[in-house]
């Protein structure tokens, strides 16, 4: 039997992938990402690993249909979606209105230190410029300070979806899968150009 003859059984994971991916996730996501997405439900205790290799729906009673069993684990996403630690099910759900997805930032988060040290011990805050002629040091600096802000969300993002369950590997897949749905809404952003001569 498959998930959505019976989905109160443990079926194996590519069965869960393929269940996932007929109307529960975005149309957009892959099988590796779907997975991804199993073990994140996986830690947000959705799915229960039954130590045979295969996973259980939590939540189901036997009886149950595939579309009674997707309308209850979708309320429950819905749900989670808005708690800390299910903050990324919103990138991955279909979602019936054209609003803007949420920041990454996490709410209330303090503001990056802008005296914050290097792994060498120097400050990697931005320096009085003293010429209007850029080096290829102060332009690998300049580049260093605008990376900064999106390799610090990078970590904390990965550290938030990485869990029992979602691998290392697996944060990094869906965090870059985060961003690319953030791109796509997102209004184009317009980049300052370097250039060694800043006035002329």
């Amino acid at each position: 039997m498959k998930p959505h003859e019976a989905p109160h059984l443990p079926h194996a994971a590519d069965q869960w992938v393929e269940w996932f991916r007929d109307g529960t996730v975005n149309s957009d996501l892959d099988d590796t990402e779907v997975r991804s997405i199993l073990h994140y439900l996986a830690d947000l205790e959705l799915l229960e690993p039954d130590g045979e290799g295969t996973w259980k729906l939590s939540g189901i009673e036997s009886g149950q249909s595939g579309e009674d069993a997707r309308r209850s684990l979708r309320d429950r996403l819905d749900v989670l979606s808005a708690s800390d630690r299910g903050f990324a099910l919103v990138y991955f759900l279909p979602r019936s209105d054209d609003k803007p997805l949420p920041s990454l930032e996490s709410p209330g988060s303090p503001a990056a230190d802008p005296r914050k040290k290097s792994l060498f011990g120097k400050s990697t805050a931005p320096e009085t410029k003293t010429s209007s002629d850029l080096s290829n040091l102060q332009i690998v600096k300049k580049w260093k300070n605008q990376l900064r802000p999106f390799l610090d969300l990078e970590q904390k993002t990965i550290a938030r979806l990485k869990g029992k369950h979602t691998t290392g590997e697996d944060a990094q897949r869906l965090f870059s899968y985060i961003l690319e749905k953030i791109r796509k809404k997102a209004p184009p952003k317009e980049w300052e150009q370097l250039s060694r001569k800043r006035h002329r």
